[in-house]
């Protein structure tokens, strides 16, 4: 007896609740901050991204051309448009789903389409810069000195693989709570297929007991 009553007493064990495909709100917050940032910099102040000769005197070499980037403002502010919208739309969205990995990918291709036209032409970067890394580092290292004269291709890898890895996290998450939301409408449509069976049992039981009822009157009417 105390063996059952031991079984009776103790709770079913619960299955594991599913992980949620969380959504972080600071991410696309982050993302608008930085592209006001970035544009403001880049567009309004570009002297401020400069290397320093520490000699005497001291020399600031800015690394881009200021009047070449103030030619190029179309697609410099259509960059910064295209990753607000996309930023936007997450926080407009809510939760991770196909439509916001397909805008997300949609908008980003956009934005990197604009920041080649903005740094391949090899005219942008100041052919001040280019002389002083070629007097000062490549001498030291003639590989990272011929990197850092093309300081506008690593802006470019840059935003290529943040934009490429973006795109893929916004992908995946999109695919793992859609097939979330699936999983969970097949399970509704399962609990409703049930309580309609269950209900077309109760009612053809009832059925059945009412017939019983009503044969039991008629023989007790024959009876009498």
């Amino acid at each position: 007896m105390s063996d059952n009553k031991d079984q009776v007493n103790q709770p079913e064990s619960q299955p594991e609740p599913e992980k949620k495909v969380k959504f972080s709100y600071f991410e696309p917050v982050a993302g608008i901050i930085f592209a006001l940032v970035a544009t403001i910099i880049f567009y309004f102040f570009p002297q401020i991204i400069a290397v320093g000769f520490f000699g005497n005197p001291i020399v600031i070499i800015p690394t881009f051309v200021e009047e070449v980037i103030k030619s190029l403002w179309l697609p410099i502010f259509l960059w910064a448009i295209l990753r607000i919208v996309v930023e936007i739309v997450y926080l407009v969205e809510r939760r991770y789903t196909k439509r916001l990995a397909i805008i997300t990918i949609i908008g980003n291709l956009l934005a990197f389409v604009s920041t080649l036209f903005v740094f391949i032409p090899d005219r942008i970067v100041n052919p001040e810069y280019i002389n002083w890394v070629h007097d000062h580092i490549s001498p030291i290292a003639t590989w990272f000195g011929e990197l850092l004269a093309k300081p506008h291709w690593i802006i470019i890898a840059i935003m290529l693989i943040g934009l490429i890895l973006d795109s893929i996290t916004v992908t995946v998450k999109g695919i793992k709570a859609s097939k979330k939301d699936k999983d969970e409408d097949d399970d509704i449509r399962s609990e409703v297929v049930e309580i309609g069976i269950d209900a077309e049992e109760a009612g053809a039981d009832a059925a059945e007991a009412g017939d019983a009822v009503a044969e039991a009157a008629e023989e007790g009417i024959k009876a009498e």
